[in-house]
């Protein structure tokens, strides 16, 4: 087993309980005297700064997420209910729908849809999704910023202290790629299973849907038999006054609507969620950083090593262009300027 730097052993490991938390100050007071060079950087204001413009972000995100899920998939479930209902009145179970019980049936229709349409004119008007998506993206251009500017900050070491170029490196290495290795792993998996979640309301759609062909079949056997033609006694299974009636008809229509309506939920729910858009994506981000840390990690410690923060930068600018593409398409040009470019605009003016 390869022997670990003395950069790499005052970073640490990655934590899984709290790594993914971005707390410099607090990754400051856990590093030792000899990464003083790095302690100081991390107290810095403009640091300080982008950690605030990633808070605030990451809130407003978070925020936005839960109001778009919530209102979303209560509009979705009350849709649902409202086609469910609507299905039962075509059932010939009018005895069990007569009186109180079509009236409550009727009204817990009415505001059904009532709550599904008030859902869908909130996502319209208040665009959470738009919101949620904005934020996050922001957030997460952010925390790229803050890792960027470590990674390009410079300052003298002390006597005692390591040089602070491997030690950047190490906390890029254990607070950005390997949390982000974790993440994309992770929810890819997470997504995948909530898409194969989804896909059992669209089974049992399929279901219901070979249920309502099968009675279909035997009524036109019943129906053929009633002509005069020929038909093997067995494939008779439908009483002959129930199959003379509206009976089988009306319950293939119900469960025409109801498999219409399951399959329409589960669709909307993995568009809604974008579960099997971020299975596939996620993966192959994962995938990337994968490759990127097994084929590119070891030859940045060498440079490192070696002062060339050339190469360094290369490698974190190619680990970030993975985590931060999926965000891009969200942040306008007029906002996109990181805070570190805000910060050294500032300076310089």
């Amino acid at each position: 087993m390869m022997s670990r730097s003395p950069a790499e052993i005052a970073i640490g490991q990655d934590d899984t309980a709290s790594d993914w938390q971005l707390k410099p100050e607090q990754h400051a007071q856990m590093l030792p005297t000899a990464a003083g060079a790095l302690k100081r950087v991390l107290a810095r204001g403009d640091i300080k700064e982008i950690m605030e413009g990633f808070r605030l972000a990451d809130a407003k995100a978070v925020s936005a997420q839960a109001r778009y899920k919530h209102i979303g998939r209560l509009g979705l479930y009350a849709a649902t209910v409202a086609t469910l209902i609507g299905a039962i009145f075509l059932l010939p179970i009018e005895p069990w729908l007569e009186g109180r019980a079509a009236a409550i049936a009727s009204m817990l229709q009415v505001v059904s849809l009532m709550m599904a349409f008030l859902a869908s004119r909130y996502l319209i008007m208040a665009k959470p999704f738009d919101a949620w998506m904005k934020n996050r993206a922001e957030a997460e251009i952010t925390r790229v910023g803050l890792f960027n500017a470590v990674a390009g900050a410079t300052e003298m070491n002390r006597d005692g202290e390591l040089p602070l170029l491997p030690l950047a490196l190490e906390y890029f290495r254990r607070y950005q790629l390997d949390v982000q290795r974790r993440y994309y792993k992770g929810r890819a998996a997470q997504h995948a299973a909530a898409a194969w979640h989804n896909n059992q309301w669209l089974r049992a759609g399929f279901l219901l849907t070979a249920t309502s062909v099968i009675i279909g079949v035997m009524l036109a056997f019943q129906l053929a038999a009633a002509s005069g033609l020929p038909v093997p006694s067995w494939l008779l299974v439908l009483p002959s006054g129930f199959a003379a009636g509206p009976g089988p008809n009306r319950i293939t229509l119900a469960l025409g609507v109801v498999a219409s309506a399951l399959y329409g939920l589960g669709v909307a729910r993995s568009l809604m969620d974008l579960d099997e858009r971020n299975a596939s994506r996620y993966t192959t981000t994962s995938d990337n950083l994968e490759f990127l840390t097994d084929k590119r990690l070891a030859a940045a410690r060498t440079a490192a090593a070696e002062g060339n923060a050339e190469v360094v930068r290369i490698f974190v600018s190619d680990v970030q262009s993975q985590i931060s593409s999926e965000h891009r398409e969200w942040i306008l040009l007029s906002a996109r300027e990181s805070a570190p470019d805000r910060l050294r605009r500032r300076q310089n003016g």
